[in-house]
């Protein structure tokens, strides 16, 4: 039995890692800025250190594991040097887990976490019994992860530092391609490179399920090796969303493949942009022979994640509800659907930057998508990864500055 110590183990990554370690028979220990616990298959729960300390550490631990959050001035990663005791990022970790298995990778700057849980759902009905490693919990799960016993894994893809290189996918999707983490990728074409890459890590006799109207993507999906499928909402592509209607922001649509019909599916989680999430799914979910029947009724019954777009509760007649979304792109997804979800309210975002960095690069866009509210409250901003302030950063005031400046 390996005893693995997890730093930075309360991340949403490295709970779904956990739950699949556990679920291998592994021992685990763990440590976080915060004290607590993570849940494991069974019900059972590991105890987190507070905090990062070199005697947090085993010593006859047989593996060291950290987030994409640890740096090498970690005192526990380095004293795991010291001793020799191996050390591997998350996503080498993934890697190694899946790479004898059926790996079906989900990339993309937007959706990928909402696409992996519908995948998940769609494979799981079906009696598959997949590994999952995804970024966000479904609500009501302990876990972002999915110890299985099946041979397929389903992968949450991340770009960040190329993180996506470290898979080894015979089949993928790319949901979509915008400009971000620019502490890795100053320039748009860094992104492209290393998307291109990735697309190129399919065998030949592998798939890809590509974005259609999204023109990275496809300039992207035009140097894969192997056979390319596409999705989009309308237009020209092998999967289609057919009679789309929608009811307090939840759509239900006639999935199209080819131009035949397929099945209906009638979506619980709110958002247009479900839809092309929805899509992806279902394309991954046919490749692997799942029918279509089976397809329409797991989506349908999905239920959503946690902070994407979750329901909290009321507080009189306000409605509060939680999102993620830290780009441009997906802050004005989630605005427009709290639109059609609560039409005729006054709405009021409490907005909170994801890096300094980001928005100091986006800061004109983050303000625009930002007049869909009402009304804008600007939390300071939040330094993911990031040191001390230096000069020239945007901040909240000037986020504020430029909210009041478009009225």
């Amino acid at each position: 039995m390996q005893r693995i110590h997890l730093v930075g183990a309360r991340g949403a990554g490295m709970q779904a890692l956990a739950a699949v370690l556990a679920g291998r028979g592994c021992r685990l220990t763990g440590s976080d800025l915060l004290e607590g616990t993570i849940p494991s298959p069974g019900g059972g729960s590991v105890p987190i250190a507070c905090g990062h300390h070199a005697e947090h550490l085993p010593t006859d631990a047989d593996l060291l594991v950290y987030s994409d959050a640890v740096t090498e001035a970690n005192p526990e990663l380095r004293r795991a040097v010291e001793l020799g005791i191996p050390c591997r990022s998350y996503f080498q970790t993934v890697g190694q887990l899946t790479g004898a298995m059926q790996c079906l990778a989900v990339a993309g700057t937007h959706g990928k976490s909402s696409t992996v849980a519908m995948a998940s759902q769609v494979f799981t009905h079906a009696g598959r019994d997949p590994l999952v490693f995804c970024g966000a919990a479904r609500l009501g799960a302990a876990s972002a992860g999915r110890f299985g016993q099946g041979p397929i894994a389903l992968v949450e893809a991340c770009e960040f530092r190329a993180n996506f290189l470290h898979l080894q996918p015979q089949q993928a999707a790319v949901l979509g391609i915008d400009h971000d983490h620019f502490d890795c990728y100053p320039q748009k074409q860094d992104l492209l490179d290393a998307f291109t890459r990735f697309v190129q890590t399919i065998p030949p006799q592998g798939l890809l399920i590509a974005r259609a109207d999204c023109a990275d993507t496809q300039r992207v999906a035009a140097r894969a090796a192997c056979r390319v499928e596409t999705f989009a909402r309308t237009g020209n592509a092998d999967w289609l969303a057919g009679r789309l209607t929608h009811r307090d922001g939840c759509y239900a649509f006639e999935l199209v493949y080819r131009g035949r019909p397929a099945c209906e599916i009638r979506l619980q989680v709110p958002g247009a942009h479900n839809v092309r999430n929805a899509l992806a799914a279902a394309a991954l979910a046919h490749a692997n022979g799942i029918a279509p029947e089976c397809i329409g009724t797991a989506l349908s019954q999905f239920a959503g994640l946690s902070r994407r777009l979750e329901r909290l509760g009321t507080y009189g007649d306000i409605a509060i509800i939680d999102d993620y979304a830290h780009h441009p792109t997906e802050i004005t997804a989630a605005l427009q659907t709290i639109r059609q979800m609560h039409p005729g309210r006054r709405l009021w975002c409490v907005y909170q930057a994801h890096q300094a960095l980001r928005l100091t690069r986006l800061l004109a866009e983050t303000a625009d998508s930002l007049q869909a509210a009402d009304a804008v409250v600007v939390a300071d901003v939040f330094r993911a990864r990031e040191g001390a302030p230096i000069p020239g950063e945007a901040d909240a005031a000037q986020l504020a500055v430029e909210l009041q400046r478009r009225g």
